[in-house]
């Protein structure tokens, strides 16, 4: 049994922005349909996201965790429930300050302004996702991560968790590429990382990959990730160092063609 524990700002129909959302629910829908896949995604449970309506079950297990970061406790709840018309478990992750108040939106508010605190939010769900596999009693054979929202997840599973995940490899994609990958050293600070590049902003998609095992990146029809790495010489000069693939992707692509990515991928990890 092939396992996977797939992280995630957003889910359609359960939060949904951009590529992401639609992405993370097909390409988990598809990859549930072979038997010898078991695939479990986890988003946070942003206050919007409704109980009633998607079936959202307490888990007594998962209940009233407690996650220290930064020097501080929190108390975490997670709900199960499936995507609709499918067999694909999501777990969403309760979290009064972090997530609670989030807009439709998910990175900005209502007005547009960026959450301050992106970084930090996220930074906290990873953490907190990863521990949480304790209490499930599982042990994936990859975690993938998406975009800058989930760029520090290889980073702690390496730094924290190097033990407890000696034997699942961390599987980064990215869909877009932007300035929300600069995440203040202060984080890395308080976790107790060091990442060994000094100054106050750390580039997470450098350090990410850096320390991924496998890398996808999304092209769309204008080539745009591949055309961005190709002119930032650091980047480029990263890629070099860890295995990866571009991957022509959009949602305008025929359903069809889109599965033959997703069964691409597949095959790739049961290699």
């Amino acid at each position: 049994m092939l396992k996977i524990y797939y992280l995630s700002s957003e889910i359609k129909p359960f939060s949904d922005t951009d590529q992401l959302g639609s992405f993370s629910k097909e390409f988990s829908s598809i990859l549930k349909e072979n038997k010898d896949v078991d695939i479990r995604l986890i988003q946070p449970k942003y206050g919007f996201i409704s109980d009633r309506r998607y079936i959202l079950r307490e888990v007594i297990r998962l209940k009233d965790l407690s996650i220290e970061f930064m020097g501080k406790e929190n108390i975490i709840n997670l709900k199960s429930g499936f995507i609709p018309g499918t067999r694909v478990q999501v777990y969403f992750m309760e979290h009064q300050k972090y997530f609670h108040d989030t807009s439709e939106l998910l990175y900005k508010s209502r007005n547009g302004r960026v959450y301050s605190n992106n970084s930090e939010r996220f930074t906290f769900f990873i953490k907190a996702a990863i521990e949480t596999l304790q209490k499930l009693y599982w042990t994936p054979d990859y975690i993938i991560c998406s975009d800058w929202q989930m760029s520090m997840a290889a980073i702690i599973a390496k730094n924290l968790y190097k033990e407890e995940l000696k034997n699942t490899k961390m599987i980064h994609m990215i869909h877009s590429l932007n300035d929300f990958y600069n995440f203040d050293s202060q984080i890395y600070k308080n976790l107790g990382i060091d990442s060994g590049i000094k100054g106050k902003i750390q580039n997470n998609l450098i350090n990410s990959i850096s320390l991924s095992d496998y890398v996808y990146i999304y092209n769309d029809d204008d080539k745009t990730c591949e055309n961005y790495i190709n002119k930032n010489k650091k980047l480029k000069e990263s890629f070099k160092k860890v295995k990866h693939e571009f991957i022509d992707y959009s949602d305008s692509l025929d359903v069809s063609e889109r599965i033959e990515v997703y069964n691409h991928i597949l095959k790739k990890l049961r290699k």
